[in-house]
Formats: structure tokens, C-alpha cells, sequence
């Protein structure tokens, strides 16, 4: 008889270790599904931080970009208005279109080149419209594509200085104004 009690109470502790090691499994297999989550969400976060600083710095970029090319136009357009003279072609193309008085003259004009690399498109319009007689107003855009990615609106005097125009840079505007 008690061989058989010892008997019996080995195959109970046999059956609760079977029964422990399955619930320990199911533990493991638990963890490990939280911990691959959570790894998973820490990898979705940092590729979203990444993808944010460069937006950021493409918007940087695009900025900087408009403003050194409107710098480097006022310069252009100032030496002309200076010397009187100029090689350069898109200021002798703007002389051009405000020379152009004609009655069936065009208001605005709209120049584009095609940006290289990691630069944006650039768009020049040039007004001359009534709103702002005596005037010249150059709206400078870089776009990446179809979308508008930054722009500044300049301002510039127009003179007349012997017999050769000339312009003097009034300041930047904001679209609303």
C-alpha cells in the first residue's frame, strides 16, 4: 500500500511539473511578445523623429535657398543700377519686360528653372501691375514638385538714371500685405 500511495503521488507531481512547464511557456511566449512590441513602437518612434528633423531641414534648406537667390538678385539689379550696365541676362530680360510699355504689354511674367540634385524648382514673377506703379514686385518660389516650399516677395524702386532704368531694393513683403 504504500508503495502504491508513493506511486500515485509521483504521477500527480509528474502531471503538476507538466502542468508548470506549459504555464511557464505560455509566461515566456507572453513576455516576449510584449517585449517585441514595445521594440516595435520604439522602432516606429525613432523612424518618425527621423523623418521629421529631415522635413525640417529640407524646409531649412528650400529657405535658405530662396533667400540667397533673392540676395543675389537684389545685388545683380543694384550693380546695373550702378554702373548702367550689365551682362547679365536675367537682368537684362527683367529691363526688358519693364521697358515694355506697350498698351498689350504683359503685367506679370512667370520665369521657372528646374532645380538640381536636392534643390527645388525656382519661379520668378515679375509685376509691374497698377497696384504697384512705379514698382517692380518679384515673388521668388522654390517648390519641390507641385508644392510651393518657400517664397519671399521683394520690392524694388524704379528709377530711370540717363537713359538706362535702374532699381532700388524697398524690402521684403509677406503674401498678406
Amino acid at each position: 500500500m504504500n508503495i502504491k500511495k508513493t506511486n500515485d503521488s509521483f504521477q500527480l507531481n509528474i502531471a503538476k511539473k507538466k502542468n508548470n512547464r506549459g504555464a511557464a511557456m505560455i509566461v515566456v511566449v507572453c513576455v516576449m511578445a510584449v517585449v517585441m512590441i514595445l521594440s516595435l513602437t520604439l522602432l516606429m518612434a525613432a523612424y518618425q523623429m527621423l523623418a521629421t528633423v529631415n522635413d525640417e531641414g529640407r524646409d531649412e534648406l528650400y529657405y535658405q535657398q530662396t533667400m540667397s537667390f533673392s540676395e543675389v538678385l537684389k545685388d545683380r539689379l543694384e550693380q546695373k543700377s550702378i554702373a548702367g550696365i550689365t551682362n547679365d541676362d536675367l537682368v537684362k530680360h527683367i529691363d526688358t519686360f519693364i521697358e515694355n510699355t506697350a498698351d498689350d504689354a504683359p503685367k506679370k511674367e512667370t520665369l521657372t528653372a528646374e532645380g538640381q540634385g536636392m534643390y527645388g524648382d525656382i519661379t520668378l514673377v515679375l509685376d509691374k501691375s497698377d497696384l504697384f506703379q512705379g514698382n517692380l514686385v518679384i515673388t521668388i518660389s522654390v517648390s519641390d514638385g507641385d508644392k510651393v516650399m518657400s517664397s519671399c516677395i521683394c520690392k524694388y524702386e524704379i528709377g530711370n538714371e540717363n537713359t538706362y532704368t535702374t532699381y532700388k531694393f524697398m524690402g521684403y513683403y509677406n503674401h498678406w500685405e
